[in-house]
């Protein structure tokens, strides 16, 4: 073995430890510092995102509950209910009949034990207060219904009366538009 002098031992010893330090450094400190400012730049991005899907969850909540109220509602509603002859008889009680263009009802599959009918009436020359008239009464009715859209355009030929588009959705839980097509079609509704 080679004698080392004083000199030579602490010159090994010293760049010993700078070879420790510096694979420290490189293999612990300045990942950890890496991760660190990673860190420090994600948790904010992550809390707002987790504030964004908080709000979210609330207001998909609130849609589930509202959704389950509107199909309780239709479950009560009469089970031989149908939307279009309700519809005919507002129309008559409102003395719009004689200014409905057309009526024409669609059926809507929503989900496999829940569908939709929606009818769009075509009203034209009608005053302002016969139509609001109208629509109070379908908002205020006991009858499971809404009103899906509702487009109002002045009448050509007079400025007191106007033209409109009124669409009407009436849930209908537990059937099968399909099915009601085709019992319709065979004659056995």
């Amino acid at each position: 073995m080679i004698a080392l002098t004083k000199r030579e031992r602490l010159l090994a010893l010293g760049l010993a430890a700078a070879v420790t330090v510096s694979s420290l450094y490189a293999v612990v400190i300045r990942p950890t510092y890496h991760r660190i400012q990673t860190l420090e730049r994600i948790i904010p991005e992550k809390q707002s995102e987790l504030h964004a899907l908080e709000a979210k969850s609330v207001e998909y909540t609130a849609l589930c509950k509202g959704f389950e109220d509107l199909r309780a509602e239709a479950a009560a509603q009469d089970p031989n209910f149908q939307l279009l002859p309700y519809l005919e008889e507002l129309l008559d009680k409102h003395g719009l009949t004689k200014n409905v263009v057309t009526m024409a009802p669609d059926a809507l599959q929503l989900q496999p034990d829940y569908s939709e009918t929606v009818v769009k009436i075509e009203l034209d020359g009608v005053s302002l207060r016969q139509l609001v008239g109208f629509l109070k009464e379908i908002e205020a009715s006991q009858v499971c219904t809404q009103i899906g859209s509702l487009h109002i355009r002045k009448n050509p030929t007079s400025d007191a009366l106007l033209d409109s588009t009124v669409e009407i959705h009436g849930p209908q839980p537990g059937q099968n538009p399909v099915a009601i097509d085709l019992l319709r079609a065979t004659g056995l509704d």
